[in-house]
């Protein structure tokens, strides 16, 4: 098995899509890019090629696969770009069962859009999908997109297992808020674990500091309970610039057990687009920041709950 780490956050871009390389087939999970926010460090023309770059390298991506995968229906993780999909085998989300208004309205479009010029769509939801000699594709029940009854909805986790590796994707858990969701990894023993970070650039606006600490204790399980070969920490979390001090208690935790946890950026010998920025250009919106203990996480919960 051979992981390709395409588009993410930690490469200047909102995405997550990765490929995956069997003995049998070769997989592009989630197809798609967004513009960062103006919170991240990087002029905005600068963005603006990224996008145009990374969806060039998706397509491409895309090209060679013959299988694609889509989570969600949040643009970050797929388009409209029939590029994308043609001639293609499809594992999607359920457009119209455990989906919220946007993203029904969203899946249905691309329902729509891609008829006729696929090679055949399997709706993914709960179901288990083998192909070849070796390949097995898990995908899990409709998940919470961060904390329980969020209006962002659900999306789908996946696995993917040849006789080689465990490939594991979680989507968009916004940093797995919820205890069942990395009970779900611990359960699937994976060897490469793909994460998505909790979305601390939005702290105090529609992220909490109490769901950030069940994020950073969820994760912390997560290392201390499965062995894999290579954990990639990104997206979401990728769009701070402060990531390595709001998650001091995950990447202490990582060192406490050897363990390594990277960025798709590291993965690849890269610098994270968003420090380099933040090196180039400064700070943005956040001025004074420090390492975040569980102590200090505390103390803002407890403010917190004062000034409801």
């Amino acid at each position: 098995m051979k992981v390709k780490y395409i588009a993410y956050d930690s490469l200047g871009v909102k995405s997550m899509c990765t490929q995956v390389k069997t003995s049998d087939t070769t997989i592009t999970i989630d197809p798609g890019v967004s513009i960062e926010t103006d919170s991240y460090p990087v002029p905005k023309e600068k963005r603006e090629k990224l996008v145009e770059q990374y969806h060039d390298k998706i397509k491409k991506s895309c090209e060679k696969s013959e299988f694609i995968i889509i989570s969600h229906y949040h643009y970050d993780h797929h388009l409209l770009d029939i590029d994308f999909y043609k001639d293609k085998k499809l594992i999607v989300k359920d457009p119209e069962k455990n989906i919220n208004q946007n993203q029904r309205k969203r899946g249905l479009e691309l329902m729509k859009y891609i008829t006729g010029e696929i090679d055949g769509i399997g709706y993914g939801d709960d179901h288990v999908f083998m192909y070849g000699a070796e390949t097995v594709i898990w995908v899990s029940e409709p998940m919470w997109h961060g904390k329980k009854n969020t209006k962002l909805g659900y999306v789908l986790m996946l696995e993917i297992t040849d006789s080689q590796k465990r490939f594991l994707y979680s989507s968009d858990l916004s940093g797995v808020c919820e205890r069942e969701q990395a009970q779900s990894i611990i359960s699937r023993k994976p060897d490469i674990l793909v994460l998505d970070g909790f979305p601390t650039y939005l702290l105090g606006y529609v992220s909490s500091y109490k769901n950030l600490k069940s994020s950073i204790e969820n994760i912390n399980l997560i290392l201390e309970k499965t062995e894999c070969e290579t954990y990639i920490l990104d997206h979401h979390l990728l769009r701070d610039y402060r990531f390595q001090q709001i998650y001091y208690e995950v990447y202490e935790k990582a060192k406490e057990l050897g363990k390594n946890v990277l960025t798709a950026a590291e993965a690849q010998g890269k610098k994270p687009m968003v420090l380099e920025g933040y090196a180039q250009n400064g700070p943005t919106k956040w001025k004074n920041w420090d390492n975040l203990t569980f102590e200090k996480l505390d103390e803002m919960i407890k403010n917190a709950k004062k000034k409801k």
